[in-house]
């Protein structure tokens, strides 16, 4: 019983494909602005690197700021969160959903991760 609820548990359950992408973030939260870095993207979330986080499942808006470009104005929420081991470094991420995107912004991160996918 337990082997099979771990194998369930470490089944992908992503729809859409995620690419790496390093760029920088803004959190709005009530106790002011948080910066950060994204790790990867979809186009409904992403993992994020921050000093710290809003509550687990509260909603806030969020600022990329990708090299050359626009700001992407989301509305996120944050659906896990946990320390990772990156670069021989331990840093706090969390994986985000995004809540409300416009159009636009979904179908730029859309193109982004085709053309990832294409190389």
């Amino acid at each position: 019983m337990i082997s099979s609820a771990l194998t369930a548990m470490s089944i992908e359950t992503r729809v859409h494909p995620r690419i790496p992408v390093d760029c920088r973030i803004f959190i709005g939260t009530l106790q002011g602005s948080i910066e950060g870095k994204t790790k990867d993207i979809s186009v409904d979330g992403a993992l994020i690197i921050s000093p710290g986080e809003p509550e687990l499942g509260q909603r806030f808006k969020i600022f990329f700021k990708p090299t050359g470009t626009k700001s992407i104005p989301v509305i996120a929420k944050v659906v896990w969160s946990e320390n990772l081991d990156i670069d021989n470094e331990t840093v706090f991420g969390m994986g985000i959903r995004f809540i409300a995107i416009s159009p636009q912004d979904q179908n730029y991160i859309a193109s982004l991760i085709e053309a990832e996918l294409e190389d």
